[in-house]
């Protein structure tokens, strides 16, 4: 008889602590819990007690947004990302979630994201933050690169360019860029002048759809050296002229701390038709480093030739203010582009291998410096077998100022 009498005591408690457990898991018990912990300052608790009340299918506006303003305050901008997007759910033109998700994404580096919820603020929050929808001339930024090889044949070639970003609408942007590289290969001085311009439209907050188009101009102009009776003259031949169009696409969506894309290309150039085509995959691990990683591979297709290109990226934060990315790329480069078809690796000598570092130091909330050093594995024209190997060494350093 007292076993059954045990029995039944310890049920009445676990069905009291049961009966406690859901009178907690309520909206009002919630809701007192976490504004009590909002009050405090305790994050910790805050969160957790967010995510039970989660578990047992409590969910409400002010508990995601709290649980946002937690993680922004202790700095993790993608998970507060992500609550405030689950409190827009409830209601999709609340001022609060709309400002931190613009903050979340200035944070993360991704203005397309914050552009877009900037156009949901009403007009006075707008002009509060100094916001405008027309911007034309919204950034700008220029780059010196120096390249040094051990081919005696070759000079060291240099590079330059100057770009400008226009904010068309919070949903459209548009960058121009001009450059120009110079180089001399025996006898020959080639000269390369290049436009380049890349729309951006912010289809939703997280998709994106880009479309550049590349022009490059190729002059070559040889110098030959006759003798005239025992006297020496030089003379110089017709430049030659080798106009190249890159038209670029890609389709690239970001999710919080994932992102993918696929993009496509077709570069004309020197009568020779390339096909490029890509997928992206990148992923920026929890942590205070932010590290992030990105994976490419692409195909590219030529009359008679198929390749394939990997490249693989890894970048943390080092301190609050300097960015570290350290990259390597397999495989021939021969009319590859990058950077959304900013750089074309057109030259007739071939890069076979590349590996560097950059470094990005924000030095305020409008400019910001950086450096980049490449190692390359180059190779000459294959000419009656006789391709020579080389190595280069390309040092860049540049700034972008927003405006």
């Amino acid at each position: 008889m007292y076993k059954i009498l045990i029995f039944i005591f310890f049920y009445a408690i676990i069905a009291t602590l049961q009966a406690r457990a859901q009178e907690f898991y309520t909206v009002p018990a919630s809701d007192s819990i976490t504004y009590q912990y909002y009050l405090k300052g305790d994050w910790e608790n805050l969160i957790h007690a967010g995510k039970e009340s989660i578990k047992h299918n409590i969910d409400f506006k002010w508990l995601r947004q709290r649980m946002g303003y937690a993680y922004f305050v202790k700095g993790d901008y993608y998970a507060s990302q992500h609550q405030y997007e689950k409190a827009l759910l409830f209601d999709k033109t609340d001022s609060i979630s709309l400002t931190y998700l613009y903050y979340c994404g200035l944070y993360t580096n991704n203005e397309s994201f914050a552009r877009f919820q900037a156009r949901k603020f009403p007009i006075a929050m707008q002009q509060r933050l100094g916001l405008k929808s027309l911007k034309i001339l919204n950034a700008m930024d220029g780059e010196y690169n120096y390249k040094i090889n051990s081919n005696t044949t070759r000079s060291n070639p240099g590079y330059y360019r100057l770009g400008i970003s226009s904010q068309l609408s919070y949903r459209f942007n548009l960058y121009q860029a001009f450059s120009n590289y110079a180089q001399r290969i025996d006898s020959a001085r080639i000269r390369q002048n290049e436009y380049f311009v890349l729309a951006d439209w912010s289809v939703s907050s997280h998709i994106s759809l880009d479309i550049a188009y590349h022009y490059l101009g190729t002059n070559i102009a040889d110098t030959v050296t006759s003798k005239y009776n025992k006297r020496v003259k030089r003379t110089m031949n017709d430049t030659t002229f080798y106009p190249g169009h890159l038209f670029y696409t890609k389709l690239s969506c970001r999710q919080n701390r994932v992102d993918i894309a696929i993009s496509g290309s077709i570069l004309s150039y020197d009568s020779i038709l390339t096909q490029q085509y890509g997928i992206q995959a990148g992923v920026v691990l929890p942590g205070r480093l932010n590290i992030y990683l990105r994976s490419s591979l692409y195909g590219l297709i030529s009359p008679n030739n198929k390749k394939l290109i990997f490249a693989q990226s890894v970048g943390a934060y080092f301190f609050n203010s300097l960015w570290a990315e350290a990259n390597i790329t397999l495989g021939n480069l021969k009319n590859y582009s990058e950077m959304n078809g900013l750089y074309v690796y057109n030259s007739d000598d071939e890069t076979t291998f590349r590996t560097g570092l950059s470094l990005f130091w924000y030095v305020t909330k409008k400019i910001t410096l950086f450096g980049n050093y490449n190692y390359n594995k180059k190779q000459t024209p294959d000419i009656n077998k006789s391709a020579t190997n080389y190595n280069q060494h390309s040092i860049s350093t540049g700034i972008i100022w927003k405006i």
